[in-house]
């Protein structure tokens, strides 16, 4: 009898990632830079930057910032067909990254807001870190500046200063570190990167509606975008136009959850369920694999349920929970008892699971190496593709960390030297490497060593608080490597997405700056009018001032809160349920990802990636077809994502000019 090949984790995502791999790439390149594309960007971007930073106060991870690259593209293919005229993919894909660029670029200053909010707090008082914050953060607490809520105050230079000279860093880093990584992976060891197709079907979609016959692509992307259209005007519109009538919006789904934690306490004391109301995560359910939802739901609801309640705190671990407290509060305390230090082992064995597993794909993809002699094992490049020297790539990355670790040791000046060049110089060139590796086989990461900075700090005994708001030489270059491949896929020169990026980037700058100042001026942040934020920032708050104060004579609560045992517990329980599940369900590591990655989880939030994956699973797959589905899944994402920002967009703005008008006595 022969022996039964057993599958290895490896083939188990590729073959799942195989049923999105719809084209097959091409190999004739040309720039996507044109100046009808960059004036195209800069104005939509920058139209739609204010409605997504708008919108990202309101209903957080449901902001603008994914959609307004769509509707960029929209307009521009349409302006395309009204002239007569083509627009190529690589033209589109490079106007996508500049639109999300543009949008994205208010981002730069949204931890100055908080900043600016966390020093005024209530518990930054209590914790006695009010008036240690350093300067290079933000100004004083009395400040004129965060009194009259503005960023354009003097008091704000020297912070911004600080930006500037890492964001120039940061772009040496960013272009070196992942194009390196690309080459060692995509051209030298020829990694399939099995997911990057899925990004390229967007640009592709629409490109092809501006020839002279339309596929079925822009079919799957209209439906989805008035499926956008209708979900918008439900959870981002009624509240935007609401809010500009009434002192407190309103909001047909409560934004982001309905808690219901209060009411299951009486039967499942410490356990928590917080509804999510962002049901457009429905989309997101379409395309995460089946095994994965269906197995972190059930650990979900077996952690709130039972291991919380029954076990925990029947035991007397979660000692600190009292009747009363919402999902926020025993979030918290449920975190401090327990699952802070369960959740250190448990991100432990997901390090060491995914270096055990890639011992096997790196043995099989050197194999097939040896069988595809003049391709693999190279590191000649296309022509056309716009490559650079590796040295090139080697030394502008190194010289931008080494400008970053200096920047980062007159920030913190008593803090050890080499703890920085360890992690700049050893640290990240490793995991970037590895992770990269394993985005160009799984397209996903596999290796994470948990609570690298906090494990840093706690060794050097550093007790400063200025460490907490230093940044860190800790960078994964490994997604970034896969950006490097859709631009192959969509025949994209390198070089013209370099140039789009630096020539956009000094106007974005600027401009994020201006309107961050005008929406702060609006209103406070947090307020009634920003339901997310004004949600969430408390208990972040609190959080951010308990690692702040952690090594604080040795008795901060974030320190205390470790516990070896329980770290061993997550450890060992984790890695035991992985050989458990290995022997009893063989190439099934979906379902342990799955189960342990919903352990310590909320199933209230997880319930709209549920529904859409049942749906899925047992009405479309039944009514398309495995194979079409999978074609349609990742270009209908795509057009609910337009949708949504087309009529956000459109909400935000008029709310953003009623609050803009001064009314006036006659």
């Amino acid at each position: 009898m022969a022996r039964r090949v057993r599958e290895t984790q490896a083939e188990e995502w590729q073959a799942w990632a195989k049923r999105y791999d719809i084209d097959d790439g091409i190999r004739t390149f040309e720039s996507g830079l044109t100046w009808k594309v960059i004036f195209g960007a800069l104005f939509i971007g920058l139209i739609m930057m204010p409605g997504s930073i708008y919108l990202q106060l309101i209903s957080g991870e449901f902001s603008g910032g994914a959609a307004a690259p769509w509707v960029a593209v929209i307009l521009f293919t349409e302006l395309a067909r009204r002239s007569f005229t083509t627009a190529k993919r690589q033209e589109l894909y490079i106007l996508l990254g500049l639109a999300g660029a543009a949008v994205a670029a208010g981002g730069r200053y949204t931890g100055y807001i908080w900043n600016a909010y966390l020093i005024q707090t209530p518990q930054a008082e209590n914790f006695e870190i009010a008036d240690k914050i350093p300067r290079w953060v933000v100004p004083p607490k009395d400040s004129i500046a965060i009194a009259t809520r503005s960023l354009l105050h003097s008091d704000w230079s020297l912070p911004i200063t600080v930006m500037l000279i890492n964001l120039v860093l940061s772009q040496l880093r960013g272009i070196g570190g992942p194009y390196l990584m690309f080459r060692l992976t995509a051209d030298l060891e020829r990694l399939p990167f099995p997911m990057a197709p899925v990004s390229a079907q967007g640009a592709t979609a629409l490109a092809e509606t501006t020839g002279k016959e339309e596929t079925w692509r822009w079919r799957v992307f209209s439906l989805g975008s008035m499926a956008g259209l209708f979900w918008g005007g439900i959870y981002i519109g009624v509240p935007s136009l609401t809010g500009v009538m009434m002192s407190k919006p309103i909001q047909i789904l409560p934004i982001p959850v309905i808690d219901f934690t209060q009411s299951i306490e009486g039967f499942a004391p410490t356990g928590i369920f917080a509804l999510s109301t962002n049901f457009a995560m429905i989309l997101s359910g379409f395309v995460m694999p089946f095994p994965v939802i269906i197995t972190q739901f059930m650990g979900a609801v077996f952690t709130q349920f039972i291991l919380n309640p029954q076990i925990l705190y029947r035991a007397e671990i979660l000692n600190l929970w009292k009747p009363g407290l919402d999902m926020r509060s025993t979030g918290l305390y449920n975190s401090l008892n327990f699952w802070f230090s369960f959740g250190i082992g448990k991100s432990f064995a997901f390090a060491v699971i995914g270096l055990a597993v890639a011992t096997p794909m790196f043995v099989k993809f050197r194999e097939a190496r040896q069988k595809e002699v003049g391709e693999r094992g190279s590191l000649q490049t296309p022509p056309g593709r716009g490559d650079f020297p590796i040295w090139l790539a080697i030394g502008m990355w190194v010289v931008g960390m080494a400008g970053y670790i200096y920047l980062i040791h007159w920030m913190i000046p008593n803090f050890p030297l080499i703890f920085l060049l360890g992690l700049g110089f050893i640290y990240t060139p490793i995991d970037s490497y590895i992770n990269a590796r394993a985005f160009g086989i799984l397209s996903r990461r596999l290796f994470q060593v948990p609570y690298v900075r906090e494990s840093f700090i706690i060794v050097s005994r550093y007790e400063e608080i200025d460490i907490w708001f230093a940044p860190f030489p800790i960078e994964d270059y490994g997604a970034g490597t896969q950006h490097w491949r859709v631009l192959e896929l969509t025949g994209t020169r390198f070089t013209s997405d370099i140039a789009a990026r630096l020539i956009t980037l000094p106007i974005l700058l600027v401009s994020g700056i201006l309107v961050w100042h005008f929406i702060w001026k609006l209103a406070p942040i947090p307020s009634a009018q920003y339901p997310y934020v004004q949600y969430f920032w408390p208990i972040n708050a609190t959080n951010q001032c308990l690692w702040v104060t952690a090594l604080r004579d040795g008795r901060g609560q974030m320190i205390q809160a470790i516990r070896g045992t329980y770290v061993s517990a997550g450890l060992g329980s984790s890695l035991g349920l992985y050989g458990l599940m290995w022997l009893i369900f063989p190439g099934k590591s979906m379902y342990f990802y799955g189960l342990l990655g919903g352990i310590g989880e909320d199933p209230g939030r997880l319930i709209p990636l549920l529904i859409g994956a049942l749906v899925g699973r047992f009405y479309m797959i039944k009514k398309f077809g495995l194979k079409r589905w999978f074609m349609f899944n990742p270009v209908l994402a795509a057009g609910f994502t337009c949708g949504t920002g087309l009529v956000g967009m459109a909400t935000v703005a008029i709310a953003l000019l009623s609050k803009a008008v001064i009314v006036t006595q006659f």
